[in-house]
């Protein structure tokens, strides 16, 4: 008797390889919450475990047709979790023992303020590429992404139907993706599909 699911799995990563948003997002749905609890587990911090899972699923998206579909989606996913994790807790004992071997705290402070203007300038040339876009994808990907209302529901806000809402938020994507990596940031998916 055929396994039903990893036959679906296997299905899925195909489309995925197929550029198919749909796979992505249902792979994305069926496996994100393990690999969330799982680096919660280790990481101690739900902000970097959301972006080990941002990590993971932009790197699945950029290694889409590079994917067995005879192997399990999931041990691939786990595999590349657990790496991301692993690296992310030696840069944090990296951290701490620079930090321990720092002979002045001002020292420490600079790194903390080159990293805040850095975060800054990155939330700046994202809001850019957000206000630069037309009027009414604008809106309805604001809806999707800040208020996390479901295509029919901001249909019925901007009285368009759930497909062309869809089709503004997927523009919306394309549009900030092209725009980041105008600015030398190369950056998701899907992935801001999964960032925002």
């Amino acid at each position: 008797m055929l396994d039903q699911g990893k036959y679906e799995e296997g299905k899925l990563v195909s489309l995925l390889a197929e550029d198919s948003e749909y796979a992505f997002q249902l792979i994305y749905d069926r496996h994100r919450n393990r690999i969330y609890k799982t680096a919660t587990r280790f990481l101690k911090s739900p902000i970097l475990a959301q972006e080990v899972v941002q990590d993971v699923f932009l790197k699945l998206w950029f290694s889409r047709k590079n994917l067995n579909t005879n192997q399990p989606i999931e041990a691939w996913l786990q595999t590349v979790a657990k790496n991301n994790i692993i690296n992310r807790l030696k840069k944090i004992s990296n951290e701490w023992k620079a930090m321990n071997e720092l002979p002045f705290i001002t020292e420490s402070q600079t790194n903390v303020t080159a990293n805040t203007v850095q975060d800054i300038e990155y939330t700046s040339i994202l809001n850019d590429a957000i206000n630069s876009l037309p009027e009414q994808q604008k809106k309805a990907f604001l809806m999707s992404r800040t208020d996390s209302l479901t295509y029919i529901q901001i249909g019925e806000k901007l009285q368009l139907s759930p497909l062309t809402v869809k089709t503004h938020i997927s523009r919306a994507l394309s549009h900030i993706r092209q725009e980041l990596a105008a600015k030398g940031i190369v950056i998701s998916l899907a992935i801001l599909t999964i960032i925002f």
